[in-house]
Formats: C-alpha cells, structure tokens, sequence
C-alpha cells in the first residue's frame, strides 16, 4: 500500500494534518503494514518512526497518542465506527488503533485488487 493511500485514509478520518503526530502515524502505518508481525510498539515500532523522523520514541510514542486523540474527539465519526465495531468514548490504545488500522487498510487495498 503506498504512503498516499495511508495519508488519504487518515484525512478521511479527521486526522488533523499539520501536526507532527499525523507524519509519525504514517511511517508507523506503513511499519506495521510491511512487518506482518505484530511488533512491540515501545521496542521496534517506536524507535523505527523516531530514527525515521529524526526524533525520540517518547516523542513518538506522545505525539501519535495526541493524533488518536483529536480523531476520536473530532475526526469522521461515521468512519471510525465502521473500523471500530462496539466503539466506546473513549479511544483505543495507540497500538490498538494503529493495527486495526493498518489491517482494515490492507483488507480493502486487497480487495480494490481484486475486484
């Protein structure tokens, strides 16, 4: 899947763009879209994006959380309800909502291949 599709499905959702998390969330869904392997997000997925983007992982970790945050707040809550089934008010944990992510993103690339 290529990085604008990801970009494209994080503006669907209301991921406010300008903000350092949306960038890091990116190289994080595309990370756990290669690898498919569930990672450990503190051990490999965090200081992957942080040497990427040249930060820290607490950084990371911080400012993908914030990114959650504002689109469970104020993103498209239509779409998040269809990639969340039984969603609470309150948001996921961020590895939670970056795998869901990335495997609700790779089904339908897969089937827009397909059909």
């Amino acid at each position: 899947m290529k990085r604008l599709e990801i970009e494209a499905e994080l503006l669907k959702l209301g991921a406010p763009a300008g903000r350092c998390g949306y960038a890091q969330m990116v190289s994080a869904l595309e990370f756990i879209m290669q690898h498919e392997e569930i990672v450990s997000t503190t051990n490999s997925l965090y200081p992957y994006v942080a040497e990427q983007l040249n930060t820290r992982p607490p950084r990371v970790e911080r400012n993908i959380r914030e990114e959650i945050n504002a689109i469970w707040s104020h993103g498209n809550q239509a779409r998040l309800n269809e990639l969340f089934v039984n969603r609470t008010p309150y948001p996921p944990g961020s590895k939670e909502f970056l795998y869901t992510l990335a495997r609700r993103l790779k089904h339908e690339h897969c089937a827009k291949v397909r059909a």
